[in-house]
């Protein structure tokens, strides 16, 4: 299974990667970039913030995951992982956009569903897996503190 999913990271990577090339050759300035999923097909859509292609193509990995009742979840969490990356995240900075810049998730009829990540240099953005974290941490620092004094 690991196999499986970091040739899924592969492929999320390499066009995301694409999409930073075609926008650093075409000039583009950005605010943001749309990400659309077609569940059926899994045909992966990047747009710019004018609804330009900037990618389009079918993501193989995602079909093992398809029969799953979290497909969808899935498809967002495997799409964080990759644009959680550091080097991505470097390579959207250096791009000519427009802060705070994100990469939002979205339906077929380009209604934002939630934002995958947000890039402003002058503030942090955390997001849900590292509130989910700190909650549990501070949850079992609170138990051991409350066992001293029982």
């Amino acid at each position: 299974m690991e196999i499986v999913k970091k040739e899924l990271y592969n492929e999320l990577d390499d066009a995301f990667n694409q999409v930073i090339d075609k926008i650093k050759e075409d000039g583009i300035s950005l605010t943001d970039i749309y990400v659309s999923v077609k569940y059926d097909d899994l045909l992966l859509s990047i747009f710019d913030d004018s609804e330009n292609v900037l990618f389009k193509g079918t993501v193989d990995g995602w079909d093992r995951f398809k029969e799953e009742s979290d497909f969808e979840e899935c498809i967002t969490e495997s799409l964080r992982n990759v644009l959680r990356n550091e080097s991505l995240k470097k390579k959207f900075e250096s791009l000519d956009v427009v802060a705070p810049f994100s990469v939002v998730f979205v339906n077929e009829d380009q209604e934002p569903i939630e934002d995958l990540i947000t890039i402003d240099k002058d503030v942090i953005f955390l997001d849900d897996e590292f509130i989910k974290k700190m909650d549990k941490e501070l949850d079992d620092f609170f138990e051991k503190l409350m066992s001293d004094v029982k």
